[in-house]
């Protein structure tokens, strides 16, 4: 597969461009499904959490003063009496009210009092002097037939409406029903739409609110006590002046903690509850101004919804993980000032949830696509290495333990392995081209040399000694060339592991150099060795690359000495040991001692020849046996090489 390869996969800009698009189009349908279908998923309450909190933070201050409760309070019960009180009571609290535009009695009148018969009659004359007195019906459970007030009083009454607010499925009274529809007969109006439709006398207000059958949310004036309110005693009695209710809407409702016309708003604090009367007033005052919180259609939500998921797609694009985290938590605060503003200053609510799930899903859901993408165009990357280069690119000796996983880590593993693999064959290359421009080109040089001083009279060498040094140059070319090959083929190619013993390798190196050392009187003792030595390993390569150790050993000994060799056991390791008492090397040598062509004292007269290219043969070696090698050497005392290897443990 050629690494310029341009397909669709190959091309990770490409790719992540394609994951870009298809998250974005699944999280934006997500997003719309969640919201179009919220009730029925069980959202429905967390939008209520949100709005709750929205409305209660959100509350613009309104001027109520063109409304008025009448409490039915504790105080009142305990001047007056105990509840139900007499009609009679109810008719002179009318007299007080004169003045009022409109008085809504929030009282079930709907059973004859036996004790008192008289009182019903009183009370509907007063009711009718009084002639914009609202009575309430009651809707029966079904929600289509109301329990009306007793006949004299409904006929005294000015207009009937049903009192019932109905609350959402966790008890909080969010909204109100301007008309409902009944089994048989014209639809009934609510009881603050009866209240308004008295005061304009059957004449339509622009500003009035057009009924409807649909729930209106009541954007609360504020927390529970907002409103004017006197006691039902205090009125009664002439303390508060009847001039205070003139042109005033006047509710007259239960305020008392006993009787049990209280619920949860989303504006009540800490548990705080409200009365039934309070939410009446909070109702009347949005239908008196038409002011109510508008939810736009469900498709319209939908599509709502959707813009804050579209928004962070659009920011993920080309930002930065840590950016792309940031940029979300960004857009679900931006979520909330949205909603915040619309619903304080637009009176509109848009349920968040949606968005919120969208918006936090978004960013996992990227992060995961992009990352697969990502280790998939590097598998892709590494796949092309491996095809190309001579040996695989995570080529591992046996008894290592590499990570072939799918996870994150394994994969930048092996990424970071093919980096350093690929920074040092640029390296090697390097290397090579140092070697030709350089080390390979002095020999060939020195012929030359030797060729042009021959052709030239009174510079001509004998022919012995011509030949002499054109075969000194040649060899070292081949040494040169023999050397860089073997440590190419050390460092990359592909290995033929098996089993192998350490004790007949040294065994068989010493036996190569038993005549080479009698030359110089030096004895090659191999002693300190198990009968057997099994590691898995290369017999080629290794022999190679202890031969090189020996042979050195022989080259900077003196005369007359000692190369000791020793196969020891270190725990899950064998330890090969080669000493010498040859002149030593210097802590500064042994810094570069492994490097190319690096030989250390190469100037010194006495230096034996060569090209500085075995100790790194045999480094290289080593090192793809899982392997270390270490040298121990001082001037003047002699060189030991440890080499160590992992044993191959038998089961017993």
């Amino acid at each position: 597969m050629p690494r310029a390869d341009a397909s669709f996969w190959g091309s990770l800009e490409r790719r992540i461009r394609v994951e870009w698009l298809l998250v974005s189009i699944a999280m934006l349908l997500f997003t719309m499904a969640i919201s179009y279908f919220s009730d029925n998923i069980g959202l429905t309450r967390l939008n209520h959490a949100f709005y709750d909190r929205t409305l209660a933070t959100a509350t613009r201050p309104v001027n109520t003063n063109d409304i008025v409760i009448v409490t039915i309070d504790d105080g009142s019960i305990g001047e007056i009496g105990y509840w139900p009180w007499r009609r009679t009571i109810h008719a002179e609290l009318l007299g007080r009210l004169q003045e009022a535009k409109v008085v809504g009695m929030d009282l079930v009148f709907s059973e004859v009092n036996p004790a008192y018969p008289q009182d019903d009659r009183i009370l509907a004359e007063a009711i009718r002097k009084h002639g914009r007195v609202v009575l309430p019906l009651v809707l029966e459970p079904d929600q289509q037939t109301a329990l009306a007030p007793l006949p004299v009083l409904a006929q005294a009454a000015r207009r009937l409406g049903y009192i019932n607010i109905f609350p959402d499925e966790d008890g909080v009274i969010r909204s109100i029903t301007l008309q409902q529809e009944q089994a048989q007969g014209p639809r009934i109006e609510h009881f603050v739409m009866a209240m308004l439709q008295t005061t304009l006398q059957g004449v339509p207000s622009p500003h009035m609110a057009s009924p409807g059958t649909a729930a209106r949310l009541i954007p609360y004036a504020g927390a529970p006590g907002h409103f004017t309110m006197y006691p039902y005693a205090q009125v009664l009695n002439g303390q508060i002046p009847s001039s205070t209710f003139k042109d005033k809407y006047v509710l007259v409702g239960s305020w008392g903690s006993g009787l049990g016309d209280t619920f949860p708003t989303p504006v009540s604090n800490h548990g705080e509850i409200m009365a039934g009367v309070e939410i009446m007033a909070n109702g009347l005052q949005s239908a008196l101004h038409n002011h109510w919180i508008s939810t736009p259609p469900r498709w319209h939500l939908a599509w709502y919804a959707a813009l804050p998921v579209l928004l962070t797609c659009l920011g993920l694009r080309r930002r930065s993980p840590r950016q792309s985290f940031l940029l979300a938590l960004a857009v679900l605060g931006l979520i909330f000032v949205s909603s915040w503003l619309l619903m304080r200053y637009a009176s509109v609510w848009v349920p968040v949830s949606a968005s919120l799930i969208g918006v936090a899903l978004t960013y996992p859901v990227w992060s995961w696509r992009s990352q697969e993408a990502a280790l998939q165009h590097i598998d892709h990357e590494l796949t092309a290495l491996n095809q190309e280069a001579s040996m695989p690119i995570n080529t591992l000796s046996p008894g290592s333990s590499p990570r072939y996983d799918s996870s994150l880590s394994a994969r930048v593993i092996q990424l970071h392995n093919a980096i350093g693999q690929l920074r040092t064959a640029q390296q090697q290359r390097e290397e090579t081209l140092q070697f030709l421009s350089h080390d390979m080109r002095a020999p060939q040089n020195s012929i030359l040399a030797l060729t042009q001083l021959q052709q030239q009279p009174g510079s001509q060498l004998p022919e012995p000694e011509l030949l002499r040094r054109v075969d000194l140059y040649a060899q070292k070319t081949l040494g040169l060339v023999d050397g860089f090959v073997q440590l190419a083929r050390a460092e990359a190619a592909e290995i033929r592991w098996e089993c192998m013993d350490l004790v007949e390798l040294i065994a068989l190196s010493c036996d190569d150099f038993w005549a080479q050392a009698r030359q110089k009187n030096i004895t090659i003792v191999f002693k300190e060795h198990p009968e057997m030595a099994d590691i898995n390993g290369n017999p080629t390569l290794l022999r190679r690359a202890c031969c090189n150790l020996i042979d050195n050993a022989i080259k900077y000994s003196p005369v007359d000495t000692e190369v000791t060799c020793r196969i020891l056991r270190d725990g899950a390791d064998w330890l090969v040991s080669i000493r010498d008492q040859g002149r030593g090397i210097s802590p500064r040598q042994q810094k570069t001692l492994f490097t190319r062509f690096m030989r250390a004292s190469e100037n010194a007269p006495d230096n034996p020849t060569g090209v500085g290219l075995g100790l790194a043969f045999t480094k290289a070696v080593v090192t793809r046996h899982e392997g270390s090698i270490q040298v121990v050497s001082a001037e003047g005392s002699g060189t030991e090489f440890i080499l160590r290897f992992p044993a191959i443990t038998y089961a017993s």
